[in-house]
């Protein structure tokens, strides 16, 4: 039986590497600024998000708590600097999700940070890669996971 494997190109079995071992990013801080910013930018202004005064009385723990999909959008932020810096590759492209859950509220003023794993790095044609992580968004002050994620990156290989 003939072996079909596709060779990776040296830019990706370098990125093989990097990305088989879990990462963990640097704590990121989601303070009610940064929350308020994104309702701005999204026009999600639901009062458990940006309603500090109302918050206090009606949530529990008192306090607004972060969009889903700002935690969302931190699973990014290392990938970004990291796939940047492999010689070789032209540019990354995000390429969708699998599947993502909210599964704890965090709560304004909360550090949080990213977990990343390597799932898979397919061959999709000629020069384009498919990086499948799985990411989680974790609350340093108990560890509780926030948010778990499969995310699809297109990678493009320099000609």
């Amino acid at each position: 039986m003939e072996d079909t494997a596709i060779a990776l190109p040296p830019a990706l079995e370098a990125l093989q590497q990097w990305a088989a071992s879990e990462r963990v990013s640097g704590v990121t801080l989601v303070d009610q600024a940064r929350i308020d910013a994104f309702a701005d930018a999204t026009g999600d202004h639901n009062w458990i998000h940006v309603d500090p005064g109302r918050a206090q009385a009606q949530l529990p723990g008192g306090q607004t708590i972060a969009h889903g999909f700002l935690l969302l959008s931190l699973t990014v932020q290392d990938d970004v600097a990291a796939l940047a810096g492999f010689p070789g590759i032209d540019h990354v492209l995000n390429y969708g999700l699998n599947k993502v859950r909210f599964l704890a509220p965090v709560p304004s003023g909360s550090g949080v940070r990213v977990r990343s794993q390597l799932v898979s790095l397919d061959a999709r044609q000629p020069g384009q890669w498919l990086l499948t992580q799985r990411k989680a968004v974790e609350r340093i002050a108990d560890g509780a996971l926030a948010l778990v994620a499969e995310q699809l990156s297109l990678i493009v290989v320099a000609s």
